[in-house]
Protein backbone atom coordinates (compact mmCIF):
# COMPACT_ATOMS: atom_id res chain seq x y z
CA UNK A 1 0.00 0.00 0.00
CA UNK A 2 1.23 3.77 -0.71
CA UNK A 3 2.44 5.73 1.99
CA UNK A 4 0.21 7.81 4.38
CA UNK A 5 1.57 11.14 2.28
CA UNK A 6 0.01 9.69 -0.72
CA UNK A 7 -3.34 8.79 0.48
CA UNK A 8 -3.38 11.90 2.68
CA UNK A 9 -3.40 13.92 -0.92
CA UNK A 10 -5.79 11.38 -2.41
CA UNK A 11 -8.27 12.29 0.29
CA UNK A 12 -8.02 15.64 0.06
CA UNK A 13 -8.37 15.58 -3.82
CA UNK A 14 -11.46 14.02 -4.27
CA UNK A 15 -13.01 15.59 -1.02
CA UNK A 16 -12.85 18.66 -2.71
CA UNK A 17 -14.24 17.41 -5.90
CA UNK A 18 -17.12 15.91 -4.26
CA UNK A 19 -17.58 19.19 -2.55
CA UNK A 20 -17.73 21.13 -5.78
CA UNK A 21 -21.69 22.14 -6.78
CA UNK A 22 -20.60 22.44 -10.30
CA UNK A 23 -18.41 19.42 -10.96
CA UNK A 24 -19.32 17.35 -13.98
CA UNK A 25 -20.57 13.94 -13.05
CA UNK A 26 -18.54 12.66 -15.42
CA UNK A 27 -15.39 13.63 -13.44
CA UNK A 28 -16.27 11.64 -10.36
CA UNK A 29 -17.52 8.57 -12.70
CA UNK A 30 -14.79 8.23 -14.95
CA UNK A 31 -11.63 5.71 -14.74
CA UNK A 32 -10.20 8.82 -12.63
CA UNK A 33 -10.58 7.32 -9.39
CA UNK A 34 -10.20 4.62 -10.04
CA UNK A 35 -7.21 4.75 -11.25
CA UNK A 36 -6.00 6.46 -8.01
CA UNK A 37 -7.22 3.67 -6.09
CA UNK A 38 -5.24 1.07 -7.47
CA UNK A 39 -2.21 3.13 -7.50
CA UNK A 40 -2.76 3.53 -3.68
CA UNK A 41 -3.58 -0.40 -3.45
CA UNK A 42 -7.44 -0.26 -2.28
CA UNK A 43 -8.98 -3.60 -3.83
CA UNK A 44 -12.79 -3.56 -5.23
CA UNK A 45 -14.68 -6.09 -3.67
CA UNK A 46 -17.90 -4.34 -3.96
CA UNK A 47 -17.63 -3.59 -0.08
CA UNK A 48 -18.37 -6.68 0.92
CA UNK A 49 -15.44 -6.81 3.27
CA UNK A 50 -16.24 -3.38 4.60
CA UNK A 51 -20.36 -4.80 5.17
CA UNK A 52 -19.47 -7.50 7.15
CA UNK A 53 -18.07 -5.37 9.74
CA UNK A 54 -20.28 -2.00 9.36
CA UNK A 55 -23.56 -2.91 7.50
CA UNK A 56 -25.56 -0.86 5.85
CA UNK A 57 -23.25 1.98 5.97
CA UNK A 58 -21.35 0.48 3.16
CA UNK A 59 -23.62 3.02 1.25
CA UNK A 60 -25.64 4.91 3.29
CA UNK A 61 -24.36 8.08 4.51
CA UNK A 62 -26.51 7.81 7.67
CA UNK A 63 -25.15 4.40 9.10
CA UNK A 64 -21.96 5.72 8.04
CA UNK A 65 -22.27 8.68 10.31
CA UNK A 66 -23.32 6.74 12.68
CA UNK A 67 -19.94 4.10 12.82
CA UNK A 68 -17.49 6.64 11.19
CA UNK A 69 -15.54 7.51 14.62
CA UNK A 70 -14.51 3.76 14.97
CA UNK A 71 -13.24 3.15 11.17
CA UNK A 72 -9.42 2.96 11.70
CA UNK A 73 -8.71 0.18 9.08
CA UNK A 74 -7.30 1.97 6.09
CA UNK A 75 -7.24 -0.77 3.67
CA UNK A 76 -10.97 -1.30 4.50
CA UNK A 77 -11.92 1.74 4.14
CA UNK A 78 -10.05 2.53 1.34
CA UNK A 79 -11.51 -0.94 -0.31
CA UNK A 80 -15.33 0.77 0.52
CA UNK A 81 -14.42 3.75 -1.24
CA UNK A 82 -12.82 2.39 -3.99
CA UNK A 83 -15.93 -0.28 -4.45
CA UNK A 84 -18.66 2.73 -3.70
CA UNK A 85 -17.26 4.52 -6.81
CA UNK A 86 -17.84 1.05 -8.69
CA UNK A 87 -21.12 1.03 -8.38
CA UNK A 88 -22.10 4.61 -10.03
CA UNK A 89 -19.26 3.74 -12.43
CA UNK A 90 -20.43 0.03 -13.70
CA UNK A 91 -23.71 -0.80 -12.17
CA UNK A 92 -26.14 2.44 -11.41
CA UNK A 93 -28.67 3.49 -13.94
CA UNK A 94 -27.11 7.07 -15.40
CA UNK A 95 -24.33 7.74 -13.08
CA UNK A 96 -25.80 11.07 -12.74
CA UNK A 97 -26.99 9.38 -8.84
CA UNK A 98 -23.48 10.18 -7.64
CA UNK A 99 -24.16 13.97 -6.95
CA UNK A 100 -26.96 13.47 -5.15
CA UNK A 101 -26.91 14.94 -1.70
CA UNK A 102 -26.48 11.59 -0.01
CA UNK A 103 -24.25 9.96 -2.18
CA UNK A 104 -21.68 13.12 -2.05
CA UNK A 105 -21.97 13.08 2.04
CA UNK A 106 -21.33 9.41 2.07
CA UNK A 107 -18.16 10.12 -0.20
CA UNK A 108 -17.15 13.32 1.60
CA UNK A 109 -17.49 11.21 4.79
CA UNK A 110 -15.63 8.59 4.22
CA UNK A 111 -12.70 10.56 2.09
CA UNK A 112 -12.83 12.88 5.30
CA UNK A 113 -12.36 9.72 7.49
CA UNK A 114 -9.49 8.79 5.57
CA UNK A 115 -7.65 11.92 5.37
CA UNK A 116 -7.86 11.99 9.14
CA UNK A 117 -6.17 8.78 9.46
CA UNK A 118 -3.29 9.62 7.36
CA UNK A 119 -2.50 12.88 8.42
CA UNK A 120 -3.39 16.28 9.76
CA UNK A 121 -7.73 17.07 9.27
CA UNK A 122 -7.14 19.28 6.57
CA UNK A 123 -10.84 20.78 6.82
CA UNK A 124 -10.35 21.99 10.53
CA UNK A 125 -8.57 25.14 10.42
CA UNK A 126 -5.57 25.36 12.88
CA UNK A 127 -3.39 28.71 13.54
CA UNK A 128 -3.81 32.06 13.19
CA UNK A 129 -5.88 33.67 10.70
CA UNK A 130 -3.88 35.79 8.20
CA UNK A 131 -6.46 35.82 4.62
CA UNK A 132 -9.99 34.13 4.35
CA UNK A 133 -11.14 34.84 0.91
CA UNK A 134 -14.94 33.79 0.08
CA UNK A 135 -15.70 33.39 -3.99
CA UNK A 136 -19.61 32.91 -4.12
CA UNK A 137 -21.48 31.95 -6.86
CA UNK A 138 -24.86 32.12 -6.99
CA UNK A 139 -25.80 30.72 -10.51
CA UNK A 140 -28.88 27.81 -9.64
CA UNK A 141 -30.93 25.96 -12.23
CA UNK A 142 -33.54 27.64 -13.43
CA UNK A 143 -34.02 30.59 -16.50
CA UNK A 144 -30.49 31.53 -17.71
CA UNK A 145 -29.72 35.33 -15.62
CA UNK A 146 -29.68 38.28 -17.36
CA UNK A 147 -26.54 39.72 -18.69
CA UNK A 148 -26.56 42.78 -15.99
CA UNK A 149 -27.31 40.33 -13.10
CA UNK A 150 -24.67 40.09 -10.85
CA UNK A 151 -23.83 36.15 -10.44
CA UNK A 152 -20.62 35.50 -8.23
CA UNK A 153 -18.96 37.91 -5.83
CA UNK A 154 -14.84 37.73 -4.59
CA UNK A 155 -13.97 39.18 -1.06
CA UNK A 156 -10.58 38.85 0.67
CA UNK A 157 -10.24 40.25 3.96
CA UNK A 158 -6.41 40.39 5.82
CA UNK A 159 -5.49 40.62 9.38
CA UNK A 160 -5.05 43.96 8.97
CA UNK A 161 -8.05 45.13 8.04
CA UNK A 162 -7.41 45.58 4.21
CA UNK A 163 -10.88 44.16 1.90
CA UNK A 164 -10.90 43.63 -1.93
CA UNK A 165 -14.01 43.13 -3.01
CA UNK A 166 -15.66 42.21 -7.03
CA UNK A 167 -18.89 41.65 -7.86
CA UNK A 168 -19.38 40.00 -11.29
CA UNK A 169 -22.45 40.08 -14.13
CA UNK A 170 -23.27 36.94 -15.77
CA UNK A 171 -22.46 39.27 -18.82
CA UNK A 172 -23.02 37.30 -22.25
CA UNK A 173 -22.43 33.70 -21.53
CA UNK A 174 -18.93 33.36 -21.95
CA UNK A 175 -16.30 31.30 -20.26
CA UNK A 176 -15.88 34.00 -17.81
CA UNK A 177 -17.84 36.37 -16.02
CA UNK A 178 -17.41 40.68 -16.59
CA UNK A 179 -16.90 42.14 -13.48
CA UNK A 180 -19.15 45.05 -12.54
CA UNK A 181 -18.31 46.48 -9.44
CA UNK A 182 -15.01 46.41 -7.10
CA UNK A 183 -14.37 48.35 -3.71
CA UNK A 184 -11.08 48.11 -1.83
CA UNK A 185 -11.00 49.44 2.04
CA UNK A 186 -10.05 49.26 5.14
CA UNK A 187 -11.64 48.34 8.22
CA UNK A 188 -10.95 49.34 12.00
CA UNK A 189 -8.39 46.49 13.28
CA UNK A 190 -10.96 45.53 16.68
CA UNK A 191 -13.24 44.90 13.78
CA UNK A 192 -11.43 42.58 11.78
CA UNK A 193 -10.22 40.64 15.46
CA UNK A 194 -13.69 40.43 16.25
CA UNK A 195 -14.66 39.12 12.13
CA UNK A 196 -11.46 36.69 12.29
CA UNK A 197 -11.81 35.60 16.04
CA UNK A 198 -15.69 34.20 14.61
CA UNK A 199 -14.58 32.57 11.55
CA UNK A 200 -11.40 30.40 13.36
CA UNK A 201 -14.54 29.75 15.94
CA UNK A 202 -16.55 28.06 13.60
CA UNK A 203 -13.78 26.30 11.19
CA UNK A 204 -11.57 25.06 14.00
CA UNK A 205 -13.76 22.53 14.64
CA UNK A 206 -15.28 21.19 11.28
CA UNK A 207 -18.57 22.21 10.01
CA UNK A 208 -22.04 20.51 9.04
CA UNK A 209 -21.72 20.01 5.17
CA UNK A 210 -24.74 21.57 3.32
CA UNK A 211 -25.50 19.87 -0.53
CA UNK A 212 -28.35 21.69 -2.27
CA UNK A 213 -29.00 20.82 -5.75
CA UNK A 214 -30.52 23.84 -7.11
CA UNK A 215 -28.87 26.59 -5.50
CA UNK A 216 -25.35 28.35 -5.80
CA UNK A 217 -22.21 27.47 -3.89
CA UNK A 218 -19.35 28.84 -2.23
CA UNK A 219 -15.80 28.24 -1.60
CA UNK A 220 -13.27 29.79 1.21
CA UNK A 221 -9.68 29.81 1.26
CA UNK A 222 -8.53 30.57 4.89
CA UNK A 223 -4.61 31.41 5.07
CA UNK A 224 -2.90 30.89 8.40
CA UNK A 225 0.16 32.66 9.45
CA UNK A 226 2.61 29.91 8.66
CA UNK A 227 1.35 30.79 4.85
CA UNK A 228 -1.03 26.94 5.06
CA UNK A 229 -3.92 27.16 3.37
CA UNK A 230 -7.24 25.69 4.29
CA UNK A 231 -10.07 25.11 2.05
CA UNK A 232 -13.77 24.87 2.36
CA UNK A 233 -16.64 24.42 0.16
CA UNK A 234 -20.51 24.71 0.42
CA UNK A 235 -24.01 24.95 -0.82
CA UNK A 236 -25.47 29.22 -0.42
CA UNK A 237 -27.48 28.24 1.99
CA UNK A 238 -25.28 27.66 5.01
CA UNK A 239 -26.30 28.98 8.06
CA UNK A 240 -23.14 29.26 10.62
CA UNK A 241 -23.40 30.95 14.14
CA UNK A 242 -21.15 31.03 16.71
CA UNK A 243 -22.78 31.76 20.16
CA UNK A 244 -25.92 33.27 18.39
CA UNK A 245 -24.23 35.13 15.86
CA UNK A 246 -25.04 34.51 12.10
CA UNK A 247 -21.68 34.62 10.20
CA UNK A 248 -23.32 35.50 6.93
CA UNK A 249 -24.43 38.66 8.63
CA UNK A 250 -21.43 39.45 10.86
CA UNK A 251 -19.46 39.55 7.78
CA UNK A 252 -22.46 41.74 5.89
CA UNK A 253 -22.57 44.41 9.21
CA UNK A 254 -18.60 44.36 9.98
CA UNK A 255 -18.07 45.32 6.12
CA UNK A 256 -20.80 47.26 5.44
CA UNK A 257 -21.86 45.47 2.44
CA UNK A 258 -25.60 44.09 3.19
CA UNK A 259 -25.98 42.78 -0.52
CA UNK A 260 -22.41 40.21 0.53
CA UNK A 261 -24.01 36.43 -1.10
CA UNK A 262 -21.27 35.16 1.38
CA UNK A 263 -22.38 31.20 2.94
CA UNK A 264 -26.33 31.85 2.65
CA UNK A 265 -26.87 33.96 -0.52
CA UNK A 266 -28.24 36.64 1.34
CA UNK A 267 -31.47 35.07 0.95
CA UNK A 268 -32.45 34.70 4.49
CA UNK A 269 -35.92 36.19 5.44
CA UNK A 270 -35.70 40.15 6.10
CA UNK A 271 -36.00 41.63 9.49
CA UNK A 272 -37.37 44.38 11.27
CA UNK A 273 -34.92 46.54 13.18
CA UNK A 274 -37.18 49.62 14.16
CA UNK A 275 -41.00 50.48 14.21
CA UNK A 276 -42.09 53.85 15.45
CA UNK A 277 -45.58 54.65 15.04
CA UNK A 278 -46.32 58.37 15.51
CA UNK A 279 -50.35 59.59 16.49
CA UNK A 280 -51.59 62.80 16.00
CA UNK A 281 -55.05 63.94 17.19
CA UNK A 282 -56.43 67.48 17.03
CA UNK A 283 -59.14 68.65 18.42
CA UNK A 284 -61.28 71.84 18.53
CA UNK A 285 -62.85 72.38 21.51
CA UNK A 286 -65.90 75.23 21.70
CA UNK A 287 -66.16 76.47 24.93
CA UNK A 288 -69.28 77.12 27.01
CA UNK A 289 -68.30 80.99 27.31
CA UNK A 290 -66.07 82.91 25.31
CA UNK A 291 -64.60 85.84 26.43
CA UNK A 292 -65.80 89.17 25.34
CA UNK A 293 -63.37 90.61 22.48
CA UNK A 294 -61.46 87.45 21.83
CA UNK A 295 -61.08 86.64 18.38
CA UNK A 296 -61.16 82.62 18.86
CA UNK A 297 -64.21 80.73 18.50
CA UNK A 298 -62.45 77.26 19.57
CA UNK A 299 -59.75 75.52 21.92
CA UNK A 300 -57.68 73.20 20.20
CA UNK A 301 -56.53 70.56 22.22
CA UNK A 302 -53.17 69.16 20.08
CA UNK A 303 -52.10 65.30 21.21
CA UNK A 304 -49.56 63.12 20.30
CA UNK A 305 -48.26 60.32 21.44
CA UNK A 306 -45.44 57.85 20.17
CA UNK A 307 -44.63 53.90 20.21
CA UNK A 308 -41.24 53.26 19.74
CA UNK A 309 -39.66 49.86 19.27
CA UNK A 310 -35.97 49.58 19.07
CA UNK A 311 -34.64 45.72 18.18
CA UNK A 312 -30.62 47.20 18.62
CA UNK A 313 -31.10 49.14 21.73
CA UNK A 314 -33.93 46.18 23.14
CA UNK A 315 -36.31 48.89 24.05
CA UNK A 316 -40.32 49.56 23.77
CA UNK A 317 -40.89 53.21 24.67
CA UNK A 318 -44.57 54.87 25.23
CA UNK A 319 -44.99 58.57 25.06
CA UNK A 320 -48.05 60.74 25.77
CA UNK A 321 -47.32 64.35 24.94
CA UNK A 322 -51.06 65.54 26.05
CA UNK A 323 -50.55 69.30 26.19
CA UNK A 324 -48.06 71.91 27.00
CA UNK A 325 -46.12 70.70 29.84
CA UNK A 326 -47.77 67.54 29.95
CA UNK A 327 -46.03 64.41 29.00
CA UNK A 328 -45.70 60.90 30.12
CA UNK A 329 -43.51 58.09 29.58
CA UNK A 330 -43.04 54.34 29.80
CA UNK A 331 -40.25 52.52 28.81
CA UNK A 332 -39.54 48.74 28.70
CA UNK A 333 -35.86 47.33 28.21
CA UNK A 334 -36.15 43.62 27.92
CA UNK A 335 -33.24 41.84 26.95
CA UNK A 336 -34.17 38.91 24.18
CA UNK A 337 -38.30 40.24 24.45
CA UNK A 338 -37.95 43.18 22.53
CA UNK A 339 -36.25 40.66 19.60
CA UNK A 340 -38.71 38.02 20.08
CA UNK A 341 -42.06 40.53 19.53
CA UNK A 342 -40.26 41.96 16.14
CA UNK A 343 -39.59 38.44 15.01
CA UNK A 344 -43.45 37.75 15.40
CA UNK A 345 -43.93 41.09 12.71
CA UNK A 346 -43.48 39.54 9.41
CA UNK A 347 -41.16 41.93 8.16
CA UNK A 348 -42.24 41.33 4.45
CA UNK A 349 -46.16 41.39 4.58
CA UNK A 350 -46.62 43.88 8.13
CA UNK A 351 -48.79 47.07 7.24
CA UNK A 352 -48.80 46.05 3.31
CA UNK A 353 -52.16 46.99 2.79
CA UNK A 354 -54.80 49.89 2.96
CA UNK A 355 -58.14 49.96 2.00
CA UNK A 356 -58.57 53.40 2.56
CA UNK A 357 -61.59 55.09 2.88
CA UNK A 358 -64.65 55.93 0.51
CA UNK A 359 -65.05 59.11 -0.85
CA UNK A 360 -67.88 60.53 0.57
CA UNK A 361 -66.86 59.21 4.43
CA UNK A 362 -68.19 61.67 6.42
CA UNK A 363 -65.05 64.10 8.60
CA UNK A 364 -65.36 65.44 11.36
CA UNK A 365 -64.80 69.45 10.85
CA UNK A 366 -63.82 70.12 14.39
CA UNK A 367 -61.40 66.81 14.70
CA UNK A 368 -58.78 65.13 12.53
CA UNK A 369 -56.68 61.92 14.07
CA UNK A 370 -53.32 61.22 11.63
CA UNK A 371 -50.84 59.15 12.06
CA UNK A 372 -47.22 57.73 10.44
CA UNK A 373 -45.39 54.43 10.80
CA UNK A 374 -41.53 54.19 10.13
CA UNK A 375 -40.07 51.33 9.39
CA UNK A 376 -36.45 50.13 9.18
CA UNK A 377 -35.23 47.18 7.97
CA UNK A 378 -32.10 44.99 8.59
CA UNK A 379 -32.02 44.90 4.32
CA UNK A 380 -34.70 46.73 2.41
CA UNK A 381 -35.25 50.49 2.23
CA UNK A 382 -36.95 52.20 5.31
CA UNK A 383 -40.46 52.45 4.94
CA UNK A 384 -42.98 55.12 5.72
CA UNK A 385 -46.90 54.96 5.80
CA UNK A 386 -49.08 58.03 6.47
CA UNK A 387 -53.24 58.10 6.68
CA UNK A 388 -56.01 58.55 9.09
CA UNK A 389 -56.47 56.59 12.14
CA UNK A 390 -59.14 54.66 11.87
CA UNK A 391 -60.28 50.99 11.05
CA UNK A 392 -59.75 52.02 6.90
CA UNK A 393 -57.58 54.67 6.96
CA UNK A 394 -55.24 52.26 9.04
CA UNK A 395 -53.57 49.15 7.25
CA UNK A 396 -55.20 45.79 7.58
CA UNK A 397 -53.33 43.89 10.11
CA UNK A 398 -52.81 46.92 12.53
CA UNK A 399 -54.88 45.57 15.04
CA UNK A 400 -52.73 42.30 14.80
CA UNK A 401 -50.44 44.17 15.66
CA UNK A 402 -51.58 46.44 18.53
CA UNK A 403 -52.95 43.16 20.46
CA UNK A 404 -49.30 41.57 20.41
CA UNK A 405 -47.94 45.29 21.19
CA UNK A 406 -50.84 45.86 24.16
CA UNK A 407 -50.20 42.00 25.27
CA UNK A 408 -46.60 42.43 25.83
CA UNK A 409 -46.87 45.64 27.94
CA UNK A 410 -49.62 43.93 29.25
CA UNK A 411 -47.27 40.66 30.89
CA UNK A 412 -45.61 43.68 32.62
CA UNK A 413 -48.23 45.28 34.22
CA UNK A 414 -47.93 48.34 35.93
CA UNK A 415 -45.73 47.44 38.82
CA UNK A 416 -46.96 46.57 42.69
CA UNK A 417 -46.18 50.53 44.79
CA UNK A 418 -49.86 51.34 43.33
CA UNK A 419 -51.22 48.17 43.55
CA UNK A 420 -53.83 48.02 47.15
CA UNK A 421 -53.33 44.21 46.81
CA UNK A 422 -49.57 44.79 47.52
CA UNK A 423 -49.94 47.88 50.21
CA UNK A 424 -53.17 47.06 51.51
CA UNK A 425 -51.96 43.52 52.56
CA UNK A 426 -51.72 42.92 56.34
CA UNK A 427 -49.33 40.09 57.88
CA UNK A 428 -51.19 36.98 59.29
CA UNK A 429 -50.99 36.49 62.85
CA UNK A 430 -50.12 33.26 63.86
CA UNK A 431 -53.86 32.59 65.52
CA UNK A 432 -55.57 33.82 62.23
CA UNK A 433 -57.23 31.92 59.32
CA UNK A 434 -56.62 32.10 55.71
CA UNK A 435 -59.84 32.39 53.96
CA UNK A 436 -59.21 32.37 49.82
CA UNK A 437 -62.29 34.37 48.08
CA UNK A 438 -62.66 32.07 44.80
CA UNK A 439 -65.01 32.04 41.69
CA UNK A 440 -66.00 29.26 39.35
CA UNK A 441 -66.13 31.41 36.30
CA UNK A 442 -65.07 34.97 35.33
CA UNK A 443 -67.74 37.55 36.99
CA UNK A 444 -69.47 35.09 39.08
CA UNK A 445 -69.85 35.06 42.98
CA UNK A 446 -67.44 34.65 44.80
CA UNK A 447 -67.18 31.55 47.68
CA UNK A 448 -65.16 31.51 50.70
CA UNK A 449 -62.46 28.24 51.08
CA UNK A 450 -59.91 27.96 53.96
CA UNK A 451 -56.29 27.34 53.24
CA UNK A 452 -53.15 27.38 55.50
CA UNK A 453 -50.72 27.66 52.25
CA UNK A 454 -49.15 31.33 52.49
CA UNK A 455 -47.96 30.87 48.82
CA UNK A 456 -51.62 31.05 47.12
CA UNK A 457 -51.60 34.41 45.89
CA UNK A 458 -54.36 36.44 44.16
CA UNK A 459 -54.87 34.97 40.36
CA UNK A 460 -53.31 31.41 41.12
CA UNK A 461 -56.07 28.64 40.31
CA UNK A 462 -55.90 25.93 42.99
CA UNK A 463 -58.23 22.97 43.24
CA UNK A 464 -61.18 22.36 46.00
CA UNK A 465 -63.58 20.25 46.60
CA UNK A 466 -67.51 20.97 45.27
CA UNK A 467 -71.04 20.07 46.23
CA UNK A 468 -72.44 17.25 48.51
CA UNK A 469 -70.10 14.81 46.77
CA UNK A 470 -66.84 17.05 47.08
CA UNK A 471 -65.65 16.42 43.68
CA UNK A 472 -63.13 18.37 42.76
CA UNK A 473 -63.16 21.50 40.25
CA UNK A 474 -60.52 24.71 39.47
CA UNK A 475 -61.26 27.63 40.31
CA UNK A 476 -59.46 31.39 40.38
CA UNK A 477 -58.39 33.16 44.08
CA UNK A 478 -59.68 36.85 44.05
CA UNK A 479 -58.63 37.77 47.40
CA UNK A 480 -57.07 36.40 50.31
CA UNK A 481 -58.21 37.94 53.59
CA UNK A 482 -56.73 37.46 57.16
CA UNK A 483 -59.69 36.76 60.22
CA UNK A 484 -58.81 35.87 63.80
CA UNK A 485 -61.26 33.09 65.46
CA UNK A 486 -63.88 35.44 66.58
CA UNK A 487 -64.22 37.40 63.21
CA UNK A 488 -64.24 34.45 60.89
CA UNK A 489 -66.60 35.41 57.92
CA UNK A 490 -68.00 31.28 58.02
CA UNK A 491 -67.53 29.51 60.90
CA UNK A 492 -64.34 27.55 60.40
CA UNK A 493 -65.99 24.25 61.20
CA UNK A 494 -68.56 24.49 58.64
CA UNK A 495 -65.86 26.50 55.16
CA UNK A 496 -64.21 23.69 53.49
CA UNK A 497 -60.49 23.64 52.32
CA UNK A 498 -58.39 24.28 49.63
CA UNK A 499 -56.87 21.40 48.28
CA UNK A 500 -53.84 22.64 46.70
CA UNK A 501 -52.40 24.80 43.59
CA UNK A 502 -53.56 23.68 40.05
CA UNK A 503 -50.90 21.75 38.41
CA UNK A 504 -51.22 21.48 34.29
CA UNK A 505 -53.15 18.40 34.40
CA UNK A 506 -56.11 19.54 36.55
CA UNK A 507 -57.30 21.86 34.21
CA UNK A 508 -58.77 18.58 31.98
CA UNK A 509 -61.31 18.68 34.91
CA UNK A 510 -65.00 19.40 33.63
CA UNK A 511 -66.80 22.85 34.55
CA UNK A 512 -68.67 23.26 37.58
CA UNK A 513 -72.42 23.97 37.37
Amino acid sequence: MADMKQIHEFAVKWIDKFRDQKINYIELIDHYMADDCTALGFEMDCGHAFERVYGAAVNNSDELDKVIDDITDISLLGSAIYSQWRYFNHWAYTGTEILEPQNRAWFILALSRLALLSGENPFIFQGTLKKMRIVSNNICYGPMPEPDEEVEQHLTINDEGRIWFSGYNFGHGGERYEKARSRNFKIEKADTDKLFDAIVAYFSNGYDEIFAADIGDWVMELTNTDGKTYKFRGSLCADFEVDGIDLSDLIRDTLGLPNLYVFDGNNKPDKIKRIVLDYHRVTKIKPKEVPEGATWEFVTWDYTEQLIIDREKETLEHIQNIGTGCKVSRKYEIEGGIEGLLDDFDAEDLFGNIVGNPDDAVENPNETKDYKITIDYKKNPQKIITGTFDKNGLPDDFEEFADAVFGFIRFYGLGEILDPSVYGKVKRLTTDYIYCSVVFDEGQKSYYYLTDDDSIEIGDFVLVPVGKDNHEAVVEVVNIEYFSVENVPLPVEKTKRIIRKCTDENFNLPDLE
